[in-house]
């Protein structure tokens, strides 16, 4: 398979997700229908808040402090971080082996995980141990914003090859983000992975440790040494980075590595993982899944 044709089936990922009304902050005792929504993995969860309230708007309690500016969502009492992607949002509060998850038995009661993904949404109690507040109409947009300088700042030493955008380019990544326009979203991030400064120095990598919000941001280098160019595989990344989950430098035991909610090879090289997989943020998401 191309590298497009990855890029592709990376952009077109989706979770189907179930949207509940907290029972609290509706006026109804009997409560109301869910919404149903498809959410692409490399979305944001604000990103779909307006469509989400408006559908609920005339059913809350207190439309005078249920702002949208308030809105949270939760898995399972789980408040969920806004600011990650949703597909890492997915992959972390399941903490399960993708090749366990049967799409097509959705009703089965010996699934742990079952599909569409059931959230809550809710206003009151905000939970701001847990979670920024989105008290800007632009809090998403900046805090995308930052961690892609942040991603461009380990791949270069700075900040620079995002920093030379247009601002037309800057504007149009975010908007591809938003109507998940997958042309126009890697006619520019192509720029940024592939810098005119050169080779890049370190693949920007955050892992995220299960049952845990312990999040790893390790820069890795894309060679195991300068001199002999042997490209790091995930494998040898991930032993280095946690021998207690990856104990042996050849195959996985305890735990396997999940990348848009796939299990990636132990020997895929995290150069060719990161051009193919990166996160619209311009980070290469690694959650991690136990062995069953």
């Amino acid at each position: 398979m191309s590298l497009a044709a990855v890029r592709r089936a990376v952009w077109d990922g989706s979770i189907p997700c179930r949207i509940d009304l907290d029972p609290s902050e509706c006026r109804s005792l009997e409560g109301i229908d869910p919404y149903f929504i498809t959410i692409p993995r490399i979305s944001y969860l604000p990103i779909i808040i307006p469509k989400v309230y408006r559908f609920f708007e005339p059913h809350l309690k207190d439309t005078a402090r249920a702002q949208q500016n308030s809105a949270w969502f939760e898995f399972e009492n789980v408040p969920l971080k806004w600011h990650w992607p949703v597909g890492v949002l997915f992959d972390q509060t399941t903490g399960r082996d993708p090749s366990h998850l049967r799409h097509s038995r959705i009703a089965d009661e010996d699934d742990d995980v079952k599909l569409p993904w059931s959230l809550s949404l809710r206003f009151q109690n905000f939970p701001t141990k847990h979670l920024m507040r989105l008290d800007l109409p632009n809090a998403c947009h900046d805090a995308w914003k930052n961690t892609v300088k942040e991603a461009d700042h380990v791949r270069n030493g700075n900040p620079n090859t995002f920093m030379s955008l247009s601002r037309g380019d800057s504007a149009s990544l975010w908007e591809a983000i938003c109507t998940h326009d997958f042309e126009i979203f890697w006619g520019i991030n192509e720029k940024l992975l592939n810098p005119p400064s050169g080779p890049i120095k370190f693949i920007p990598c955050r892992i995220y440790i299960p049952s845990s919000t312990r999040v790893i941001q390790a820069p890795c280098p894309p060679y195991i040494t300068s001199s002999d160019r042997d490209p790091q595989t995930l494998g040898l990344f991930l032993h280095n980075q946690l021998p207690q989950l990856f104990p042996s430098r050849r195959s996985p035991m305890i735990a396997r590595p999940v990348v848009h909610g796939a299990i990636v090879p132990w020997t895929a090289p995290v150069l060719e993982l990161a051009q193919a997989a990166v996160h619209a943020d311009g980070f290469l998401h690694i959650t991690i899944a136990m062995v069953q």
